[in-house]
């Protein structure tokens, strides 16, 4: 695998609070208020009570900043009784969620991190660019899950056992016995001595859409100059907005602030956003309001 100077040239322990919302491994819907123990510029290391499967996608909002995510996860990092650590990456490469400057790799860096894998299932072997949460994902498992086009879904890749490389010579050598290491950054409990659920390949998704849609169903709290408060049930998200269903007719262009999930009685985290479509259901007697959060 690629020196260890490498694969912690862009990671920092770091606690964030989060909420994470997708579905776990038997499809269950979820919404769930957790934390990261790791920041990096490819995405983060999180902490679930969920079983989640590889290279399946969530949202991930901070719940400081209100700003959220589209995150695919790597894989498992660790468990600790039924709390699990998993891997995030994000899907737009391009996001800056942290407000860290992190490093940028240097030419040898880059070159260190390329790594032979070959498929499970049809042998194929690929050089690849591995960041530095799929590099700790591999250490724990000693596999990854990733897409294979000719296998057309996604399936297991490991080091080639017979050794034997294709590509660039060198790409896979170590760093000089002069490079000098960095101190590990250690990941906080939980922690990999106790295997989490066995790495799973989600189904294969062809194209991914620009913005996650992720179905929920749990209440929601819409404050508006006209209705007050409001509690609603909120039936998708995404990193752009959510989409709710009510008893109340809200018009087209209303400025509101909402929070999801809510529960009463509880603290709630209120959004600026406006409902940007209505959609009568006149066999529920209610009204389905899609809401964009404001960009400020």
């Amino acid at each position: 695998m690629p020196p260890e100077s490498v694969r912690r040239s862009s990671r920092i322990a770091k606690e964030i609070a989060i909420l994470l919302v997708g579905s776990d491994m038997e499809g269950k819907m979820f919404s769930e208020q957790t934390k990261t123990v790791l920041l990096s510029r490819h995405g983060a290391g999180i902490v679930s009570q969920y079983a989640l499967s590889a290279e399946q996608e969530l949202i991930l909002r901070r719940l400081d900043t209100n700003r959220e995510a589209e995150v695919r996860v790597v894989g498992n990092l660790g468990a600790q009784g039924k709390t699990y650590t998993y891997g995030v990456a994000f899907l737009n490469p391009e996001t800056d969620l942290w407000d860290i400057p992190f490093p940028s790799m240097t030419d040898f860096e880059k070159k260190a991190s390329l790594v032979m894998l070959q498929c499970s299932g049809c042998k194929t072997r690929e050089m690849v660019q591995q960041s530095d949460l799929e590099s700790d994902v591999y250490r724990v498992n000693e596999a990854i899950v990733r897409a294979c086009k000719n296998c057309g879904t996604s399936t297991y890749w490991r080091r080639p056992i017979d050794g034997a490389e294709s590509g660039p010579v060198g790409l896979e050598t170590a760093a000089p016995e002069s490079e000098e290491r960095e101190e590990s950054v250690e990941i906080p409990p939980p922690a990999p001595a106790h295997p989490g659920p066995a790495l799973q390949a989600a189904p294969h998704v062809e194209n991914r859409r620009k913005h996650v849609r992720t179905k929920v169903n749990f209440k929601a709290c819409v404050r508006s100059y006209t209705f007050g408060e409001d509690v609603v049930t909120c039936e998708d998200m995404s990193r752009g907005g959510l989409c709710f269903k009510s008893r109340k007719e809200y018009p087209a262009k209303t400025d509101i602030e909402v929070a999801a999930p809510y529960s009463p009685g509880t603290h709630a985290i209120f959004v600026r956003g406006q409902i940007v479509h209505v959609e009568e259901l006149k066999k529920e007697r209610r009204f389905r309001c899609g809401v964009c959060y404001s960009k400020s």
